[in-house]
Formats: C-alpha cells, sequence, structure tokens
C-alpha cells in the first residue's frame, strides 16, 4: 500500500500499527504519515513542555461562515472551504478586531490538539528575544561569542546578534529540506530529527552549531536563510538567562498571552531544545499570539513583548539584504525580513511568520485581521501552492472592511 492510498484517520490506530501505518523517527515527515505525526510530534521524539496559566484567556467569537469565499487564482472556481478541504491543512483560523470569526480543522487537527509549526517556531522564539533585549539580558549589538565562547573558529565568531536575528550571517550552510546525505541531514540528526544511522554518529545540536562552517561572505550583507541560526538564538537565550527556553517562553510569552493548553518544543539528544521548527501549540494559542503580535504586543493593556521591538520588524523598510539573496527573494519581492519575521511589502503592510510544510501566520493591520495556519503538505517548500494560500488570505481579508 502505498502512503497516498492511506485513510488518514486510522494512522497509529491499531496496536501495534500495520507497517504502513506505522510513524516512526525515520519517517514522520513522509507525505500522509505526516498528518497524523504532525499533531502528535511529542509520541515521536524528546520534548519540554511549555506550561500555560491555570486560567485561561477568555477568547470573543463573533463566528461567520466564510468557506464560500472565492479564492480562486485560474480559470477553475474555488471556494474558501473547497481549498481547505484540498490542501492538506489542518487547522485554519480567522480574527478580525480580537474576535474569533472563522476556523475550520481537517486530518488529525483539534482547536486544542498541539500542532507543530515549524519555522513558525522562529518568529516565537524572537518575540522571547526581544523581551529579554528590553530587560537588557541580550544586546542585538553585542558578539555572539560574548554569549558563547564555543563559536570560535565558527561562522558565528565574528557576527553580532542582531545578524542571527536578520539571518544575515555568512555561512557555509545549505538549507536544503530534500537533503539526504550532507550538511542538512546532518543537522536533522544532530537535532534528533532523523535517526542516527549505523556507521554515523552525532554529538548533538549545540556541538553541531559550534562547528557551523563560515563562508567568505560579510555578516550583514545578504540575507541567508539558515534555520541554525535559530537553534543558536535558543542556546543564546538559555546561557544568557540562565534559564531552559521552554521554562522562559512558558513564563514570559505563554502565560501572560492565556494560552489554552501547554505546547512544547522538541529536543537534542542531550536536552536542546530546536526552537528553529520544534515548537508545537494548539491552533488556538497560536491564534492568541499572532493576535498579540498584531496589537504591538500588547493584551488586555498588559504590554507583554516590547512595542519598540515589534514596531521595529513590522516597519522596517532596509530590503538591501533581503533582495541580494542568492536567487533572489523566493517571497514578498518588495520585502524585508528582521527579527525573524517578513515584512511582504504589500498595500496593507501585511507582516508574516512561515514554516514548512503549510505552516503561516498572517497578519494585514489594515484591516484588523489575524490569520493562523497549519498544515501537513507534502513537500517542505511547494512553490505552485503559494499562489492558493495567498489567494486564501487575501480573499479573508478583503471581506472585511
Amino acid at each position: 500500500m502505498t502512503t497516498s492510498a492511506i485513510d488518514v484517520e486510522q494512522i497509529m490506530q491499531s496496536y501495534p500499527a500495520a507497517p504502513e501505518m506505522q510513524v516512526t523517527l525515520a519517517n514522520w515527515r513522509e507525505p500522509t504519515l505526516s498528518r497524523w505525526a504532525f499533531s502528535h510530534v511529542r509520541q515521536i521524539m524528546p520534548t519540554a513542555p511549555i506550561p500555560t496559566p491555570d486560567q485561561p484567556s477568555d477568547m470573543q467569537q463573533a463566528i461567520q461562515d466564510l468557506a464560500a469565499l472565492d479564492v480562486s487564482t485560474g480559470t477553475d472556481p474555488m471556494t474558501l472551504g473547497g481549498w481547505l478541504e484540498t490542501s492538506q491543512t489542518d487547522a485554519f483560523l480567522v480574527m478580525h478586531r480580537g474576535k474569533l470569526v472563522f476556523e475550520w480543522f481537517g486530518g488529525w487537527g483539534a482547536a486544542d490538539r498541539q500542532h507543530i509549526i515549524f519555522s513558525v517556531s522562529k518568529s516565537l522564539t524572537a518575540l522571547l528575544a526581544g523581551i529579554l533585549c528590553k530587560t537588557g539580558i541580550l544586546d542585538p549589538q553585542r558578539a555572539v561569542r560574548d554569549y558563547l565562547p564555543e563559536v570560535a573558529g565558527s561562522a558565528y565568531e565574528n557576527a553580532l546578534l542582531r545578524h542571527v536575528l536578520d539571518m544575515t550571517v555568512a555561512s557555509g550552510f545549505t538549507e536544503d529540506y530534500l537533503d539526504t546525505t550532507g550538511v542538512f541531514m546532518a543537522y536533522r540528526r544532530a537535532s534528533a530529527w532523523n535517526p542516527v544511522e549505523s556507521g554515523q554518529t552525532t554529538d548533538g545540536l549545540r556541538a553541531f552549531l559550534a562547528g557551523l562552517p563560515a563562508s567568505d561572505g560579510n555578516h550583514g550583507h545578504r540575507h541567508h536563510y539558515c534555520s541554525p541560526h535559530t537553534d543558536l538564538l535558543g542556546w543564546i537565550i538559555e546561557r544568557a538567562s540562565g534559564t531552559a527556553f521552554n521554562t522562559l517562553f512558558s513564563e514570559l510569552v505563554m502565560q501572560p498571552v492565556g494560552a489554552a493548553r501547554d505546547g512544547y518544543v522538541t529536543l537534542d539528544s542531550f536536552g536542546a531544545p530546536r526552537v528553529a521548527g520544534g515548537i508545537c501549540v494548539a491552533p488556538h494559542d497560536l491564534l492568541r499570539i499572532a493576535e498579540m503580535v498584531r496589537n504591538f504586543g500588547a493584551v488586555g493593556g498588559k504590554q507583554i513583548v516590547p512595542e519598540s521591538w515589534i514596531a521595529d520588524f513590522r516597519g522596517f523598510d532596509d530590503s538591501a539584504p533581503w533582495q541580494r539573496q542568492q536567487d533572489g527573494p523566493r517571497h514578498f519581492p518588495d520585502g524585508a525580513y528582521r527579527s525573524k519575521w517578513y515584512r511582504t511589502g504589500l498595500p496593507d503592510d501585511e507582516f508574516a511568520a512561515i514554516g514548512i510544510h503549510g505552516q503561516w501566520i498572517w497578519v494585514n493591520p489594515v484591516r484588523e485581521v489575524t490569520i493562523i495556519r497549519m498544515a501537513s503538505n507534502d513537500l517542505p517548500v511547494d512553490v505552485d501552492a503559494g499562489p492558493a494560500v495567498h489567494a486564501a488570505f487575501h480573499a479573508v481579508c478583503r471581506s472585511f472592511a
């Protein structure tokens, strides 16, 4: 039986699971099996909990039926509901002016079930960094080696924390999600996202980061997307604060926003958190965090993330490093990247957080709309699916005056 023929609802539902239904560390990101895996990550690899408050915040609702919205991108008509049914979407939630107006779940997605958000984790980690910069624990203009002397001789030796935040470190790393034999696969083994096969070894994520190869470029010159930079940020956060990432993120972000369901973050075999892509949260809680960012870091009149930090990345207009990417910008030709958030350069000043396999935060500040999408797309990066995703976001936002 091919994975495409598998009934998603039957994955891992017998004891033991049939071979074609068995999810393991070796296959959890493969098509179809990922529909179950992305909502059950802590059953596959080590994780650390991100506790939430005893009393979550109320989520006001003003539910509308948006399923009939036209999201067509070509000659064939398509509604929002039809696209959601056929796009491997697991959760799609919309908030307008602070009220939940639409939610849809598919596959194993559920309002209270944690789903991995992949590189949206980067954007959330940077919010925590912003809080620590405000308190003086971190300084964006300080050298990475001041926090982590272990990086001497690596790509990070002469980099600043700001370069790490903006993905402008000059490194020799290649972000190739389909790699099976090279540096990206070594990174995944170090992160405990793939098994260590016979004849292979790993000393864990931190050792991998301390040996990340440099390039002959200059820090700050061009945007070079590199997931290890955010794992390094997580290491800096833990070293500078003397506190585990999951504890800090709970105390400074998840609890203040009033999250309803404990989250968690994946760990390597030595206990290092994979903050570049391993945060798992429930859809309602990701929406709470995204709406907090739309409101410049405040919830219910209480400032959680410094307003100046969010205003900086929402208003950042130096597009030069973004334009200097090796093959040009894949997303947002008129955009920019700052503190691990994307500024789109679109007319309504929309900004976003993006993760592989279809994870999104999309915020339209002009129309006061916040959207989150969780998915289990077959491909890590599906260029062909991009127009449909953007059409859905734009149609939803245009429906609100």
